[in-house]
């Protein structure tokens, strides 16, 4: 046999080493917890209609009058987050934008309470903090 022959072989039955396997755990059983961003299922979505619905319900009008209201209104709400305005609607709250992307907006609202939910300003604008 030729030495290269020879080598080759002695290569080939050389056993390879592996490394050895970590032991076998237990997986722990995966735990699925809904972050604050995402909605209740049980809640629901309270949708444009359900909105129209309610403002007809309170105010007594009709709903073609109240949906170009409302859609008048959230089109101007709409407009004025998407320059980077702050919104101060008292039943409400403070609404603001924290971050713009492109044609996403990040916004933070600050729930109005107590006298600011009745609309009753405690200070002026400038001096909330």
């Amino acid at each position: 046999m030729p030495k290269d022959t020879e080598q080759k072989a002695a290569k080939a039955a050389k056993p390879v080493a592996r490394p050895k396997a970590a032991p076998a755990t237990a997986k722990p059983d995966l735990k699925v917890v809904a972050s604050p961003a995402t909605p209740d299922p049980a809640v629901g979505v309270f949708k444009l209609r359900d909105l129209i619905d309610n403002v007809a319900t309170a105010t007594g009008g009709k709903k073609p009058e109240v949906k170009r209201a409302v859609e008048a209104t959230l089109a101007a709400l709409g407009e004025a987050l998407a320059t980077g305005k702050a919104l101060t609607v008292p039943p409400l709250g403070k609404l603001r934008v924290v971050k713009n992307k492109g044609p996403a907006l990040t916004l933070k609202l600050r729930l109005a309470d107590g006298a600011k939910a009745a609309g009753l300003a405690l200070a002026d604008d400038r001096e909330d903090g």
